[in-house]
């Protein structure tokens, strides 16, 4: 039985609330894996999620809770995870934050008889770019665990201190080129991640960590990862294709440049660290990425918004009601579908007067899964139900919409659209 080569590692740390989500989803009626062995490893918190996950320990019989003496970090806790925890031919690291699709479950089943040294969860391009990328999200992977050697297991120890510990495995499985299995699609979806930058280093107290540590962030580890990567044409092959939600690799070194500067007070080891990952083309890209940032005059302040607070300052900055403001003239007398209903959207909605717009309702494929009835007292419609509803334009309520609209237009959604988000290149923000 698959069960029986599967070990399921739940890594957590004071996120109560994220993690009951998670349970309630890996043991839900629907979930293949509710029967399997799943170890929990609380990383010592202190929130109440320790008496949270003995409660389910009362519920399930098939699942353990271990609890670390000390918060050791997420990374630490991610290097146990996979060194000291598994006892069978295969583990699976999960978060405590993500959602699940079991939809195509039995593939990753039918990898696992087949033998696959890595089965992914996530649906991805088979090159060595999107597989290495996609490998930097903890729970993509299951992996053998005879690849995990003692050297293998440095290797994960060694770079706790870039962030991604698993990576080095990962890289082990390219390095053999051992066989990745790919799913039709995606099992596991990315979670929402507070506190994203301190995610690895919460509850800690970061004046008694090194600098390097206080300052790294996503590009630096996962660029430094990169120096398992034997081959050095393959390293360069997964820089080459990183994107990182970016159009180009170009945009992706301007964003570092930015963050670097905004958030980490212009930390220049950590743009050396990458920089060194480089081979001499892209080393060239990136002097000139650096040089169109520290030459520019324009306000980065508000070019890498995550949070609704933040979108609302920069609404502020922005003038968005007068923009609003100018939609409602144009539009006057026509039917308006809003879409997207993220952060961005709530704040525009709380923050700003839509009574000028004819809104007939707001679409989000989020809809598609939850039965929402109304949203910020807008009607709620499902993307696949867009075409039942007499409407004129449509008004996007988030930052990139080409991948929607794409869907929306092969599904003959031919109406007019436009942003409902006022740009500015004073203010430039993340496509």
């Amino acid at each position: 039985m698959i069960k029986d080569k599967l070990d399921i590692v739940l890594i957590t740390y004071n996120r109560k609330e994220y993690l009951k989500s998670t349970l309630d989803e890996v043991f839900s009626a629907d979930s293949p894996v509710k029967d399997f062995d799943i170890t929990v490893l609380d990383n010592s918190s202190t929130d109440g999620s320790s008496e949270l996950i003995q409660e389910y320990c009362d519920r399930y019989s098939n699942l353990k809770h271990i609890v670390n003496p000390k918060n050791i970090g997420g990374c630490a806790n991610i290097a146990k995870a996979l060194v000291e925890i598994p006892s069978k031919k295969y583990v699976w690291v999960l978060c405590d934050n993500d959602n699940y699709d079991w939809t195509v479950w039995n593939e990753i089943e039918k990898a696992i008889s087949e033998d696959y040294d890595v089965i992914m969860t996530r649906q991805c391009d088979n090159n060595v770019s999107q597989i290495f990328y996609e490998s930097a999200f903890l729970p993509a992977c299951i992996y053998k665990t005879n690849v995990i050697t003692e050297t293998v297991a440095e290797n994960i120890y060694n770079n706790i201190k870039m962030l991604f510990p698993h990576l080095a495995l990962s890289a082990k499985n390219i390095n053999d080129n051992n066989s990745f299995y790919i799913p039709s699609k995606s099992i596991v979806l990315v979670g929402k991640n507070p506190n994203q930058n301190e995610s690895y280093t919460r509850g800690h107290n970061k004046d008694d960590l090194p600098e390097s540590r206080q300052n790294i962030f996503w590009s630096v580890g996962y660029f430094s990862s990169l120096e398992y990567i034997k081959d050095k044409k393959i390293r360069n092959e997964i820089i080459n294709g990183t994107r990182h939600y970016h159009k180009t690799l170009f945009d992706l070194f301007r964003t570092i440049v930015i963050k670097n500067t905004l958030y980490f007070n212009n930390y220049f080891p950590n743009l050396t660290k990458i920089f060194s990952s480089l081979n001499f083309i892209n080393k060239i890209k990136f002097i000139f990425a650096y040089l169109s940032i520290k030459l520019s005059f324009k306000d980065y302040s508000f070019y890498d918004i995550r949070t609704k607070d933040e979108w609302s300052k920069y609404f502020k900055k922005v003038k968005e009601q007068q923009y609003i403001n100018k939609l409602s003239k144009k539009y006057s007398g026509k039917k308006v579908l809003l879409y997207g209903a993220g952060e961005l959207s709530q704040a525009i909605l709380e923050g700003s007067d839509l009574s000028g717009l004819n809104i007939i309702g707001i679409s989000d494929l989020k809809f598609e899964k939850n039965s929402i009835s109304g949203f910020n007292n807008l009607k709620t419609i499902k993307p696949s139900e867009i075409n039942k509803y007499d409407f004129d334009v449509i008004l996007f309520s988030m930052l990139t919409y080409e991948k929607p609209l794409n869907v929306l237009r092969k599904n003959g959604v031919n109406q007019q659209y436009e942003s409902l988000v006022c740009k500015t290149l004073k203010y430039p923000i993340r496509k």
